[in-house]
């Protein structure tokens, strides 16, 4: 599994801003960018990593995991900076 970096980083903002749009607003891309990152990532970790409810994203299993995984490396690439 090759885990590309903006990948990565486009879905730890989608989690933290709860969706697609604030998220997109947030990195200043366009929406439908965004979603086409996010499904690559799903597809390449092989699992989806939310499923829509009423509207809203929310995190599958994998999706909780790898956002854990996503807040580590996040923080210790802070604390090296």
């Amino acid at each position: 599994m090759f885990l590309n970096y903006h990948h990565l980083r486009y879905f730890w903002v989608i989690a933290h801003e709860g969706g697609l749009t604030k998220a997109a607003a947030r990195l200043n891309v366009a929406q439908s960018a965004l979603s086409i990152q996010l499904r690559q990532l799903e597809d390449n970790i092989g699992h989806p990593l939310f499923v829509r409810k009423n509207r809203s994203l929310v995190l599958t299993e994998a999706g909780q995991l790898s956002l854990q995984y996503a807040d580590s490396i996040f923080q210790i690439g802070r604390a090296h900076v």
